[in-house]
């Protein structure tokens, strides 16, 4: 369980590889950091781009955070990990425009900071506590609730008219949890028939076969890391945008057939309502 205080990295964790988007090589060195800093990301062109929702400047298949013409693609899994230990202050160093897609899982990410290991701090972690629910839709009934709670908690729905998806459901509680065996291992998936378009777009220049789970009508590309992975994945990245309050949440937070924008759009709109983070 993490601690009611704040917390950073005793060393750094250093991480290599691609870009799955961009198709990029970058490395990331993440550092410790001083309370009260937040994670932030030291761009490649030298700005800072800080992890928050008002960094936000588009979200299309991953979230991109930028500042001034500083530019981060795909930030989630490493800050769904860093969120999952507890790590509130980072200083989070890139070679390269886009974090790496490494297997397509937050699974890596998460061991090597854990191992580098989580240093508590003295200040309490700030908390965000709504009063009363959020809620926002998108255009085909796809939807993001925050509703106030005893503890984190998060739900997926995750619904596609395809043999091998179907609807399946997770849910999730740190306090209660394993990220580690239940979250994490999950990768990033698209459908086959979403690929080619992708790449015509310019996006998944990175992809392959061994960073992204990929679902024929009869099949995957290769077998499940854990059970109902696709959306177990779709729970990692809610995790890792919601991490974008720049504090924790005590909200149940439940997303059906959501992605990046509508968990944007809806820790956005606590954003601007809980505007002083609660102690803890």
């Amino acid at each position: 369980m993490k601690s009611h205080l704040q917390g950073t990295l005793k060393k750094e964790a250093v991480f290599e590889g691609v870009g799955i988007h961009t198709g990029q090589p970058c490395k990331v060195v993440v550092r410790g950091a001083e309370e009260n800093h937040g994670r932030v990301f030291a761009a490649s062109d030298g700005g800072r781009v800080p992890a928050r929702v008002d960094s936000v400047v588009k979200c299309d298949r991953c979230t991109i955070l930028g500042s001034g013409d500083s530019v981060v693609y795909t930030p989630e899994h490493l800050l769904s990990a860093m969120a999952a230990l507890g790590i509130d202050n980072a200083l989070i160093e890139m070679s390269g425009p886009e974090v790496p897609i490494l297997d397509g899982s937050a699974a890596t990410f998460y061991s090597a900071l854990k191992q580098a290991g989580v240093q508590v701090q003295k200040s309490p972690a700030p908390v965000v506590r709504p009063e009363k629910p959020f809620s926002v839709m998108g255009d085909q009934g796809q939807s993001v609730h925050v509703v106030p709670w005893s503890e984190e908690h998060y739900e997926y729905v995750l619904y596609y008219d395809h043999p091998m998806l179907g609807c399946q459901t997770v849910e999730f509680s740190p306090q209660e949890g394993d990220y580690a065996l239940e979250i994490a291992p999950a990768r990033t998936f698209a459908l086959w028939e979403e690929v080619k378009p992708l790449l015509e777009r310019g996006l998944a220049q990175g992809g392959t076969v061994d960073n992204a789970l990929v679902v024929y009508q009869d099949k995957f590309s290769s077998p499940l890391t854990v059970e109902r992975e696709p959306v177990r994945h779709k729970c990692l990245d809610l995790i890792g945008d919601f991490a974008l309050l720049d504090a924790r949440i005590q909200a149940k937070v439940l997303a059906i057939r959501a992605g990046h924008k509508l968990h944007v759009d809806c820790a956005t709109a606590v954003w601007k309502d809980v505007r002083v983070c609660e102690r803890a």
